[in-house]
């Protein structure tokens, strides 16, 4: 058993100022099962991952793993056995040359035989469907295949303790899934204890227990039925509950009267089906079925902003790059990419893990060069000879999927005043120019400006590095996982300042595995696989369909299970109001059901 006992941490900034993160947190964790902690970014959780295992000492209070406290010096070597850290950046802990050497490592620390090694590298390499990569160094991996190696190198070791630290926030939902489901299943298989720190609900609403972490402290601990019981309590600290919580919530108000302990998708649909089935299949208009109606349904207009006649902003012409190319890790990222976006368009960018997202975008600012075909920017030539670097960074705003890769300066303040500095911006404007990005991005210029970049949390970084983009005032904003390692009150946050960008007309490029921020702010979406673009088309069309390449919003999902349990609703659906109108029509047989778009008096 882990016991926190009264535990406060204290982060201490250069300034000599301190940051209080944690105050007088307590919390036991068994010695099997599943606990998710919750929380609002900056509450403390991943500060308390770190106590878990002893990598950070507790300012007053204590930890004890097994009864061995993390504070004495002689308990850091079986503390660190028995409690495995995995953590939200995967590049924090991957040291070896060769993902084979990089599994091995811990259980080599371990001092295990070498058969069993080998057997345990062949079980981690097949289980986390790294098998193929045997010999690639880590650095070649795409950011979600790191992830997986990580979570395979500290699982291959047995811990008693799993501590995850939003392990599976930058991995396509396809991996998102599988990911969970191999961690529960281990879990299980060797009677584990897995502590998850995740802004999911779908995803801690799987765990046995919850902890809402808020202001440092335990707020609330119990089931997930008695923790999203509360929807008011998570809404004041910027949480959501699970998707089959606020559609049930919904339904009520529609004068549906689904029990109120319903918090998981699969016991919505259940109940939803067992009330079906007390009343004849429904119909839409003229007899038509409900599904053909929706699916009739024309798209959303597109952007207004966009004008057909205008020419491209980007355009890409049979882009190809290769990794290492002429080596044994020669690895084709971009086949021939060629697309057209047009000013003020909102372009996702979405596809498995490794399919060359990242790649692709590198190109828009020339951090990756093209081995053949080209890529233009407002017409002109990135590779060329004489085109000028800094005014083209200037014009093309690039945030990384793991935003400490480009915070440096010793001060948030300075960090995002540094591009406004380079390209030659008045001493005197740069204070409001700062203060304004910040506040943008909800950062109080108050209590962040002095701050060190690494002392934010992960949600917090990831805003800074928004906010120093947005500083420059870029005409195209390319972004890598925007919303990854944010709470709900951030992803709407950062919601927000892209449809302000956008009535601005500025050109988005979202890389992006959140499909519902797809559903309500891209125009297209673009997906590719292995290296190409499969599809180009909207989220609608796309949506509308099975697509196991990108995987549907958790809207479109959950409707497409109540479907197949025999509720004939449309599952191309992106709006809580609208698929309550759906469902109430079915289960009281309508004569009129509200197509999506259309309001319901619900």
């Amino acid at each position: 058993m882990i016991v926190v006992e009264d535990v406060s941490f204290n982060y201490h900034l250069p300034t000599g100022d301190e940051v209080p993160t944690l105050k007088g947190l307590s919390l036991e964790i068994g010695d099997s099962g599943s606990l998710a902690v919750i929380g609002p970014n900056g509450s403390g959780k991943s500060t308390l991952a770190r106590c878990l295992n002893g990598l950070i000492v507790p300012r007053t209070g204590r930890v004890l793993v097994d009864g061995r406290d993390t504070a004495d010096p002689e308990n850091k070597w079986p503390v660190h056995q028995r409690a495995g850290m995995i953590f939200q950046n995967p590049d924090n802990q991957l040291v070896s040359t060769t993902v084979e050497r990089e599994v091995a490592f811990g259980l080599e620390n371990l001092g295990l035989p070498s058969q069993e090694i080998h057997d345990r590298v062949a079980w981690a390499l097949g289980r986390f469907n790294l098998e193929k990569y045997r010999q690639y160094p880590p650095h070649k991996l795409s950011g979600g295949e790191k992830q997986r190696l990580a979570i395979a190198a500290v699982a291959s070791m047995r811990p008693r303790y799993l501590i995850c630290d939003e392990p599976t926030s930058s991995l396509d939902p396809g991996d998102r899934r599988d990911i969970l489901d191999l961690l529960l299943s281990i879990v299980e298989e060797y009677r584990l204890s897995v502590v998850f720190i995740t802004q999911s609900p779908e995803e801690a609403v799987r765990m046995d227990r919850i902890a809402l972490v808020v202001d440092g402290d335990i707020a609330a601990e119990g089931t997930p039925e008695e923790i999203y019981q509360e929807s008011a309590r998570l809404a004041a600290h910027g949480l959501d509950a699970p998707l089959a919580k606020r559609l049930a919530d919904t339904l009520r108000t529609c004068g549906v009267a689904v029990p109120t302990d319903i918090v998981r998708s699969e016991s919505l649909v259940r109940w939803l089906a067992g009330r079906a089935q007390e009343s004849p299949p429904s119909q839409g208009r003229e007899g038509t079925p409900l599904d053909d109606v929706h699916s009739a349904s024309p798209a959303p207009d597109a952007n207004p902003a966009v004008s057909p006649s205008m020419p491209p902003i980007i355009a890409f012409d049979q882009v190809c790059h290769i990794y290492s190319p002429g080596t044994s890790l020669e690895i084709p990222a971009l086949r021939d990419v060629t697309v057209r976006v047009m000013p003020g368009e909102c372009v996702a960018l979405t596809g498995p893990n490794g399919s060359g997202k990242s790649t692709m975008i590198q190109h828009l600012n020339r951090l990756l060069k093209a081995d053949s075909g080209s890529v233009r920017v407002e017409g002109a030539d990135v590779s060329s000879p004489k085109t000028d670097l800094r005014k083209l960074r200037q014009k093309v705003g690039l945030v990384f999927q793991f935003p400490e890769a480009q915070l440096f300066e010793e001060t948030v303040f300075d960090d995002v005043a540094f591009g406004p500095r380079q390209t030659g911006v008045a001493a005197s404007e740069i204070p409001n120019l700062v203060n304004r990005a910040l506040e943008q991005v909800g950062l109080d210029p108050g209590r962040f400006s002095h701050r060190h970049p690494l002392s934010l949390s992960g949600g917090e970084k990831r805003r800074a590095a928004i906010a120093g983009i947005l500083a420059m005032e870029p005409s195209v904003l390319a972004l890598d996982e925007p919303t990854s390692g944010l709470d709900p009150h951030s992803v709407r946050q950062v919601e927000a300042i892209f449809r302000t960008c956008k009535a601005k007309g500025t050109t988005l490029f979202l890389i992006t595995h959140d499909m519902d921020l797809i559903s309500r702010l891209a125009d297209r979406i673009l997906v590719m696989e292995n290296g190409g673009i499969a599809a180009d088309t909207t989220p609608v069309r796309l949506f509308a369909g099975k697509d196991g390449v990108t995987g549907r919003p958790g809207l479109c999902d959950l409707l497409a299970a109540a479907c197949e349990a025999g509720i004939p609703v449309d599952s191309a659906c992106f709006e809580l109001e609208e698929a309550a109108n759906m469902i109430r029509a079915c289960l009281f047989n309508d004569n009129h059901h509200a197509s999506p778009g259309e309001n319901h008096p619900c």
